[in-house]
């Protein structure tokens, strides 16, 4: 079409850019203000149970528990039933391990939810005040994990006065101790069992306000939403509320994550189908998906698993068997939420972090020399789809290759000048796309 006759249709070409910036200007709406690098996983632990001992245990309980389910590289072959070289099973188990000592724990929250239950007002006001002066001991000491936060009770009708009451006490003891000169620079609220967006923006308001009220400077605290009820998925009037949600956050919202037993429970699935790989979880996890698509930079995880490869205590052949088959399923199912998209899971026990981390780096280290292989091939034809044993690369799977690698940075599985080594220039493959 010659530019005379694109003059022809000036008005249609007005509209078509203006509807365009309008779509931009709607993802950066909904997009983190402080997009931060995601976390592999996060672990959940009771407020009535948090001690300045709780990180370093969890840590060390981790530690134990890939000691007693694999003792080198041939052994953790042996146990996930994998066909690795010698060579990659002993590099795999050099990192993880060097991963369990360095960081095992990546973030945790403080529950006032599930985890903790329903108490009397004045335990529960005695343990959103303790907790919030340990947590700033912690921070001071560097003992914190990267990522760290706590969870409150649901702002429904029933359990909303009591959620915000201990938002309340948890802030105001952070600042009477000194939360701004700890070292804590940022703090994830996660709010549970969100039903309606007026949920989100008061959480908000109320949020501002106490940044404000404690000179905490604005976006301090972040928010999380846990998706875990049909009418996060699908409103009466036939609307879909999680984008909603996440522009009621306005900036604030980090991430998604997934509840799997409220949600199964409220589809009327019973215990037995109750399960992280059950249909219904997988088309929750899809719409997750997509309302996190229309916000660059937000983050999503997946829910938890409940079968627990807990190290036990007499070590029979049967209790060494029904760890193993433990240990290999939630190895499966973590391996199973990375392919389909979630990078980030919920553990409930430090047992599953070291099966965690070898999932993880597993995922990363397989795919390795291929997507080197097709990174370096693209580069060289300047932008030009291209293919590499039979896979075509164009500029939306580049894209995604560059999501590889930075994803494998974040999360501790290659440093960046490990990628630097293998030749991959990260800024140069973005140049020529």
């Amino acid at each position: 079409m010659t530019s005379i006759e694109l003059n022809k249709y000036s008005d249609q070409i007005t509209r078509l850019e203006k509807a365009n910036r309008a779509t931009e200007a709607q993802s950066a709406k909904l997009s983190p203000h402080h997009p931060h690098a995601h976390p592999v996983h996060v672990m959940y632990g009771g407020a009535h149970l948090f001690s300045e001992n709780t990180f370093s245990k969890i840590c060390q309980m981790a530690q134990d528990a890939m000691k007693f389910a694999a003792t080198d590289g041939k052994s953790l072959r042996a146990l996930v039933g994998a066909d690795w070289t010698d060579d990659f099973a002993g590099n795999l188990y050099t990192r993880v391990t060097k991963k369990l000592a360095d960081e095992a724990l990546e973030d945790y929250r403080i529950d006032f939810e599930d985890g903790y239950g329903v108490r009397p007002d004045e335990e529960e006001d005695a343990h959103a005040k303790s907790t919030a002066a340990t947590l700033v001991t912690l921070a001071r000491g560097l003992k914190t994990p990267r990522h760290v936060g706590f969870r409150i009770k649901p702002l429904s009708i029933v359990a909303m006065r009591r959620s915000l009451r201990t938002l309340a006490i948890f802030i105001k003891e952070l600042a009477a101790v000194g939360v701004k000169d700890s070292g804590l620079k940022h703090l994830v609220v996660t709010l549970p069992k969100v039903t309606n967006a007026e949920q989100v923006a008061t959480l908000v308001d109320i949020l501002e306000g106490y940044e404000d009220e404690h000179r905490l400077g604005p976006g301090f605290f972040g928010v999380e939403l846990l998706v875990e009820s049909p009418e996060a998925f699908l409103s009466i009037d036939g609307t879909l509320p999680l984008p909603g949600f996440i522009a009621a956050a306005r900036g604030r919202c980090k991430s998604l994550h997934f509840g799997i037993y409220d949600f199964t429970s409220s589809l009327g699935i019973g215990s037995a189908g109750q399960a992280i790989d059950h249909l219904a979880c997988d088309f929750a996890r899809m719409w997750m998906q997509v309302a996190a698509g229309l916000a660059p930079g937000l983050g999503i995880s997946d829910g938890i698993i409940n079968r627990l490869p807990l190290v036990p205590k007499e070590h029979s052949k049967s209790a060494i068997a029904a760890f193993q088959d433990t240990w290999r399923y939630n190895y499966t199912q973590m391996t199973r939420s990375l392919t389909l998209g979630y990078y980030q899971g919920w553990d409930l026990h430090p047992s599953q972090l070291p099966v965690r981390h070898v999932a993880n780096h597993v995922f990363v280290l397989r795919e390795l020399d291929q997507a080197v292989s097709r990174l370096k091939m693209f580069t060289d034809k300047a932008s030009k789809a291209s293919h590499v044993g039979g896979v075509f690369d164009d500029r939306a799977s580049v894209l995604g290759l560059i999501n590889f690698f930075e994803r494998a940075v974040s999360s501790g599985v290659l440093t960046a000048s490990e990628v630097t080594n293998l030749g991959v220039d990260l800024d140069a493959v973005r140049r020529t796309i």
